[in-house]
């Protein structure tokens, strides 16, 4: 495995196939516990971290990845390895955000494969996706209400919730559990994740603005002391508020 040192400008590019696979041959390998999330399950977390209303820093969701506990962080070979997993992993969900920004139509989920022995028929299967979704989305649970409380909202998540098999009813179970009925709400779930990019949206273009504009604030050029003070008294900086005792 390389060990090449994580520079800021790599994380804007996507991750090569090679690349993928060894991620993904790392989440499962000897190295993490049972509890680190697959690379579907990383990929439908990552997703539900990509498409909410907040940005989430990786250091508040990154424990997620490995685990319930601390016991579950990966015993990394050396802090090289750890920084290189890491590069992989912020690279993937940046990927993710960058398919989104152009093509929240043309999104398309990691899922597994669910393979039939006796008949050789294999049924897509979004289970370990939509688990990893839900986990991701209950970690910042709070910061969703908007879209729990629209029914437009409720019916984009259903299949997610259906497949990732949590709080199920008797009658949700008569919608999952054969690979033809998973197979179909599977492949309901790239039209709910690009429908609920575009529902939180506005909001994180409300959130940049802001954000933008307290940027622009904090950089605009400081008021010379011979320059009018910009509180409009007519009077130099210096003898207005440039003045230590002069507050208006």
């Amino acid at each position: 495995m390389s060990k090449s040192k994580l520079k800021p400008a790599d994380l804007a590019s996507p991750l090569s196939e090679e690349e993928f696979d060894e991620l993904d041959e790392f989440l499962i390998s000897d190295l993490t516990s049972e509890q680190t999330l697959t690379i579907m399950g990383l990929d439908g977390y990552l997703t539900a971290m990509a498409i909410g209303p907040t940005t989430v820093s990786p250091g508040y969701w990154l424990p997620g990845v490995w685990g319930p506990s601390e016991d579950d962080t990966p015993a990394f070979e050396s802090a090289g390895q750890a920084q290189h997993i890491l590069g992989l992993i912020l690279r993937h969900m940046n990927g993710i955000i960058d398919d989104l920004e152009h093509d929240p139509d043309g999104f398309v989920p990691v899922f597994g494969v669910h393979r039939i022995d006796d008949s050789g028929s294999e049924y897509i299967d979004g289970e370990a996706w939509a688990m990893g979704f839900m986990q991701g989305l209950m970690l910042v649970e709070q910061d969703w209400q908007a879209l729990f409380d629209s029914e437009q909202g409720r019916q984009w998540l259903e299949p997610i919730r259906l497949m990732s098999g949590l709080d199920l009813t008797p009658e949700d179970e008569e919608l999952i559990g054969t690979p033809q009925l998973d197979e179909a709400l599977t492949k309901q779930i790239p039209a709910s994740v690009a429908a609920i990019y575009r529902f939180w949206l506005p909001h994180r273009q409300a959130v940049y603005e802001r954000t933008l504009a307290a940027t622009v604030q904090r950089t605009e050029p400081k008021v010379g002391r011979n320059d009018p003070c910009p509180c409009g008294s007519g009077k130099k900086f210096k003898k207005c508020c440039g003045a230590a005792a002069t507050l208006h």
